[in-house]
């Protein structure tokens, strides 16, 4: 007998479901959340539209010293914090917070300052993909993890 994807519950009745961009197989009272594709054994094709390409995107963090950074460089050209502001743009409390390590700029704040300056203020980061271990003899649902998540809320 299948298993409901979302809540776990056996069912006799269960339905194909598209929900989020996947498909599930779900029971009569989940399927409520999604669009019904088929009954259970009987599928038919569902065309999802899908992006042409694929990009990969690479995602930047501020430098740890960011703050000792900005502050070192902007001193050593004899600017006030004003000058810099004006000089990126930005207002000069935000290049107080900047230097003062209150605030982390955003990576278009730093690619200004990183310009202006001529420093780097940004590191790539590498994307890693962390496999959980396969311990848990019983097949994990969404319903668990929905609960999980209301749980530390």
């Amino acid at each position: 007998m299948p298993v409901c994807e979302i809540c776990g519950k056996e069912t006799r009745h269960a339905k194909i479901v598209f929900i989020e961009g996947s498909k599930l197989t779900v029971c009569e009272r989940c399927a409520g959340h999604g669009n019904v594709i088929s009954d259970y054994g009987r599928e038919r094709k569902v065309y999802v539209k899908r992006p042409r390409y694929r990009k990969e995107e690479k995602t930047f963090d501020v430098v740890a010293d960011y703050d000792k950074i900005v502050r070192r460089e902007r001193e050593k050209r004899k600017w006030k914090q004003e000058e810099l502001a004006k000089k990126v743009n930005e207002p000069a409390s935000l290049i107080e917070r900047i230097e003062a390590g209150k605030t982390i700029p955003s990576e278009k704040v730093a690619r200004k300052l990183e310009k202006v300056l001529g420093v780097t203020l940004l590191e790539e980061v590498q994307n890693t993909v962390v496999e959980m271990p396969e311990e848990k003899t019983e097949a994990v649902t969404l319903g668990d993890i929905v609960k999980i998540r209301k749980r530390k809320s």
